[in-house]
């Protein structure tokens, strides 16, 4: 399954020919861009699209007006994440046939080189790991078979979009058994625990009558008596008047 991969910053539109370049600032031996300070980077990037030889005497010109060129275009942007060795590619278009180096932060990357002045020479440059933070990619040309001047038709630089983690939803877990909670479950299982029975349990008592005192226990025929006297009360027999026959 290829890698998903996003767009981190672009410079010009491919196959315009560097029309929507600016022509304005003529020429500079070194010209810094600054990713990010560009009001519109695609539609009319401020940026001179004419990468020209060092030293060269005769600048290209136009109409009597230098032309917005430079011997050293460099490219500073800022990452936010840090990116392994392949995960960064550059794409690279220009016109021309000469050589051009690519440098970043200051070390060469690789050479390109033009298939001619009408002809665009498309390149896909995969750049070394960087970390988060500024870079800055630098393009220069040597003398090819052209005049030593070539355009640039775009630059975009693309990074590897990281896999997102699946989130996982928290599983119910037995809470481990600590001191604290036993102490806990103990304490439940007093606070629901029926009154307690006294250890020293009463010793049955006999309430079979004896032929000497008459009643083991005394007391408890007498309240046995009382308890009979009050549920006759509550049922009382109905005396019913009868005849005595001779």
């Amino acid at each position: 399954m290829p890698q998903q991969t996003e767009t981190l910053w672009q410079i010009g539109q491919a196959g315009k020919g560097a029309q929507e370049f600016s022509q304005v600032g003529g020429w500079q031996e070194e010209f810094t861009y600054v990713v990010g300070s560009d009001p519109d980077p695609i539609n009319q990037p401020q940026m001179p699209s004419l990468l020209v030889v060092p030293g060269r005497k005769t600048k290209p010109q136009s109409k009597g007006k230098q032309l917005f060129s430079t011997d050293k275009l460099n490219i500073q942007f800022t990452l936010a994440q840090s990116y392994s060795t392949g995960e960064l590619t550059l794409f690279y278009n220009f016109f021309g046939s000469q050589v051009d180096t690519l440098l970043v932060d200051g070390d060469p990357v690789t050479e390109l080189v033009g298939v001619g002045s009408g002809k665009p020479t498309k390149a896909l440059i995969p750049l070394p790991a960087l970390s988060a933070g500024q870079h800055t990619l630098t393009l220069t040309t040597e003398r090819g078979l052209g005049d030593g001047a070539h355009r640039i038709d775009y630059l975009k630089l693309e990074g590897v979009v990281a896999p997102q983690q699946p989130q996982t939803l928290p599983t119910l877990q037995t809470p481990q058994e600590t001191k604290e909670t036993k102490e806990t479950m103990a304490n439940e299982e007093t606070a629901i625990t029926p009154l307690e029975v006294s250890s020293t349990q009463e010793p049955k008592k006999s309430y079979v009558p004896d032929s000497q005192t008459g009643l083991h226990d005394y007391a408890f025929w007498c309240d046995y008596a009382k308890k009979q006297a009050k549920e006759s009360q509550k049922h009382p027999h109905t005396f019913r008047r009868g005849r005595i026959w001779s």
